[in-house]
Parts: structure tokens; sequence; C-alpha cells
């Protein structure tokens, strides 16, 4: 029982991994349904950057082209732009190989886990309740090395508002903006404030939920990770990592660092808001703000990436279907002394 209750407590606290691309090319027609043509029509250049990204990068005219003749051979993928491709080239360092597993990796889940990759209006009943209970959040100013900076905390300590998939959905829709936002970032520092976490919060975990987030933040997020710093950790977190450690990829796990104190304990006090003693606005007040951004700007933009994922009817051949499974499962029946 332990063992799948401290299994539980590394997913509330891990973050992602990959980051951005999207230029015109135009789609081939014959592939697409009505519905697709018309929605593609208005939607095509704005993705995955909303602004787009002019120019692009130079340089990588083969890597592109080779994604592009690849794509071609995969029937169940969807059509996607040149700045599409180039966020996914960028994440994995222009390796065309790593590139391919992230793509197909990306869309299969997207398509494979409605709950997390549907209903993503941010105004939403479900979606504007984990907006209410958590501080999504990333910082104006970047690191020293030029990292873009990302916190993560409760707003609310009260587990029982807590769904586990809404606030993955939220989570990665967040992330998707971040994306777009920060364009071609040469990297992501991560912290996890888990102050007002309690055991708790893991009756709220559902399994397949957490198998999908984790092999979405490891596999396809498709953003450079630097560092992920997990802050006010809990009393038990040595025994957390011995039983997760075989669950995560080895580079994950060099990644991490654990601490106790706060976030102005991991990166330089300059960067944080003044909940850290930092000269930064306070953490609730540049959530509200960037959640006002998501809401006002693009709520049709997140709306609208429901349509980019895999055609399972065209796929030649079938993936396992492990990851898959209904969310039905929960921590709810776990006695958690």
């Amino acid at each position: 029982m332990f063992h799948r209750v401290l299994r539980a407590v590394f997913a509330v606290m891990t973050p992602g991994r990959f980051l951005p691309p999207n230029q015109k090319q135009e789609p081939t027609e014959a592939s697409m349904s009505d519905n697709d043509r018309s929605r593609m029509s208005a939607t095509k250049y704005l993705h995955p950057f909303l602004r787009g990204l002019k120019p692009l990068p130079e340089g990588h005219e083969d890597e592109i082209q080779q994604i592009r003749e690849w794509m071609k051979s995969q029937p169940h993928l969807p059509h996607i732009s040149d700045e599409y491709v180039i966020l996914f080239l960028h994440s994995n360092y222009y390796k065309v190989k790593e590139t391919k597993d992230t793509i197909e990796c990306y869309f299969t889940l997207r398509a494979n886990t409605p709950d997390l990759f549907t209903n993503r209006d941010p105004f939403g009943a479900k979606n504007k309740a984990i907006l209410d209970i958590t501080h999504m959040v990333g910082l104006p100013n970047k690191t020293a090395e030029g990292y873009n900076v990302l916190l993560y905390r409760l707003a609310e300590f009260d587990y029982s508002k807590l769904n586990f998939a809404d606030a993955v959905r939220v989570f990665c829709m967040f992330n998707d903006v971040k994306l777009s936002e920060d364009r071609l970032s040469d990297g992501y520092i991560v912290i996890f404030d888990m102050k007002g976490c309690s055991l708790g919060h893991l009756t709220r975990v559902t399994l397949p939920a957490l198998r999908a987030f984790m092999h979405y933040i490891q596999n396809a997020h498709p953003c450079r990770l630097k560092k992920i710093h997990v802050v006010h950790t809990v009393s038990f977190i040595n025994q957390v990592m011995c039983l997760v450690k075989p669950l995560i990829h080895s580079n994950l796990l060099n990644l991490l660092n654990f601490s106790s104190e706060g976030p102005e304990s991991v990166v330089d006090k300059e960067l944080l808001p003044e909940d850290f003693g930092g000269p930064l606005q306070p953490v609730k007040q540049l959530h509200e703000e960037q959640r006002k951004n998501m809401e006002e700007n693009y709520r049709e933009w997140l709306i609208e990436t429901e349509i980019f994922k895999a055609d399972e009817k065209k796929r030649i051949k079938k993936p396992s279907k492990g990851m898959f499974a209904s969310f039905t499962s929960s921590f709810k029946s776990l006695d958690i002394d």
C-alpha cells in the first residue's frame, strides 16, 4: 500500500520535458475530412505559436525535410506546419530519430487520453476549479544561462477540491501556452513547491492519468528541460525516491533536485516573487495575470488544439494500448497511515 502511495506522490511533483515550432506548408487535401479542412484553414498557421515564429531558425532545412518525408509514411499523424516540426526538432536538439519518437508519442497520447487533452476551454467549470486552487506561473525573467523558470504550487490545501486528471489537463494547457509565448526557449527550470501537499492529496490521484502524465512529460512534451527543483519537500521524500527510481528515465532522475527549503534555495532570489524574498510581484498576482492571458488570448487556440492528434483508424501499425486504460482506478480505497 505505502509503495503505491509513495509512487503517486512523485507524480504530483513531476514537470515537463521539450519545446516549440510552426510555418506555411499546405496540407494534403485528399487526406483531410471536410470538417478538418475547414478548421485547419483557420488554425494551421497558428500552432504551436499563436503569434508565429518568423523567421524560422536557419540551417535545419534538411532535418525538416527528413521529418516531412517520414510523416508522409505515417497516415495516422496530422498535418502540421513547419513551425510545429521545428518545435519538435528544437526540443530534441535537432536529432531526427528522437524527434520522430517525440512526434509519435505526442499525437498518440493526445488521441488516446481524451480526459487530459479534450475539453480545453479555460472557462470550463472543471478547468476553472483547478485554476482556482493552484498557482501556475512563468516567472518574468530568465536565468543567467537564458533559461525560463516555471513555478507550480497549491493555492488551496484542501485535498478534497483536487481532481487529478483535471489538474493534469490544465497543467498541459498552461504548458502549451508557455511554449507559444516563449517560442524556442533554450531551456526550462521547473520548481514544484510542495508546501501544503499531504497524503490526502494522493487519495485524489487516478493511476491511468498518472501513467499517461508521466509518459507525456518524459517522452512527448516538446521542451528542453534543464532542471527540476522540488522544494518544501515532505519528510519521507528519500523513501519516495528509492521507490520511484525504477519508474522513471535516468535522464529525468539526473535533473531532479530536492530541497526542504523554499525556491530561494535553488534559484537566484532576484528571479523570484516577493513571497520568497524576491523583488517581483506576488505569485498570486502573476498567476492571475497569466490566467487572464490564457482566457482572453488563448481560449479558442486551446480548443482548436484538439484537432492535432493521431487518427487511429489510419494507423498502419497499432501501438500498445497498455498506457491508455480508462481513467477509473484511484487511490480512494487506500489505507494511509
